[in-house]
């Protein structure tokens, strides 16, 4: 609690998960806050250590206003790996102060790559992972909360990994996440809105409107000084974007708004224990391991993307 109450960890309850998608797809309103206190959750039902568990709970902790639209203004969106980049000074704060006070090193705990429970590598499951792909499910209806505990309780813990023990829920799960990446997470729709945000704060930047200080707010807070500035251009951009329709982003290779070069391949190709060993979704579904296949190239491939008005 000392942590959650936090000013960093408050911060987050205004930092939407997926950004810009909140402000035309209000459904899609999930917090970072919301997120990290799954994390932390998940973690606490796989029996991971107290250091762990923290570690899931602080990971979002720097994340910058609409999340991962930073990768994109600051071009580390084939990694998504912004945030990671400016993680050391989020915890140079009241975060450090809590953690020692209660005898917890502070890097320990800041280096998520040292817990594997809470971060590994695609495909993988990782806390982080298994929590936003269930709840983004069950937010886009593609799941819902009973379906995403049947997976959960599914699932145990071998040699540090999460890995399932029913193939066929494994297999549904695997399915699960890549409907999202390819109407989710990175949807013709999503990654426009993405890069149509990111112009919004270059012109902004540029025009003195905003500046480096602002991103490390919250959501409202810029889309607020957007709305509110004398620059005609930015008010108006600003104001299309929070009124998308998800339905007129189209691929237009001769007439289009963005070129969008590159998204990071989220789908995941789970573990599952079959006697004494393991193998993947992917080794024994060749359908899975077929769109699996087709994703990569998707989300590796350009993208003509134009908004019909």
């Amino acid at each position: 609690m000392a942590l959650i109450e936090t000013p960093q960890m408050q911060r987050l309850k205004k930092i939407h998960q997926y950004g810009i998608y909140h402000y035309f797809y209000p459904e899609a309103g999930t917090t970072r806050f919301e997120h990290s206190l799954g994390v932390y959750w998940i973690l606490n039902q796989f029996g991971a250590s107290l250091e762990e568990q923290i570690a899931g709970l602080l990971h979002d902790i720097s994340h910058g206003t609409f999340s991962h639209v930073m990768d994109h203004l600051y071009n580390r969106y084939e990694k998504e790996d912004y945030q990671e980049s400016v993680n050391e000074k989020y915890f140079q704060t009241d975060i450090s102060t809590v953690l020692r006070r209660f005898n917890i090193d502070p890097a320990v705990v800041e280096d998520i790559k040292r817990w594997p429970l809470a971060e590994n590598n695609l495909p993988d499951i990782c806390a982080d992972r298994l929590q936003y792909t269930l709840a983004d499910a069950v937010t886009a209806n593609k799941t819902d909360q009973k379906k995403a505990m049947t997976i959960i309780s599914d699932l145990t813990v071998k040699n540090n990994m999460i890995v399932f023990r029913d193939a066929n829920i494994a297999k549904e799960f695997a399915e699960l996440s890549l409907w999202m990446c390819g109407n989710f997470w990175h949807s013709n729709w999503g990654v426009y809105s993405y890069d149509m945000l990111k112009n919004i704060l270059v012109m902004a930047m540029d025009a003195g409107i905003l500046n480096k200080e602002d991103l490390d707010t919250d959501d409202d807070a810029v889309i607020m000084k957007l709305e509110n500035c004398k620059n005609k251009d930015i008010v108006y951009a600003t104001m299309r974007l929070k009124n998308l329709d998800r339905s007129k982003v189209i691929e237009d290779v001769d007439n289009y708004d963005y070129i969008h070069k590159k998204s990071k391949m989220r789908v995941i190709d789970p573990l599952i224990i079959i006697g004494d060993n393991m193998t993947r979704v992917s080794e024994i579904y060749p359908e899975f391991k077929m769109g699996f296949e087709q994703e990569k190239i998707r989300v590796n491939s350009p993208r003509y993307l134009k908004l019909i008005d």
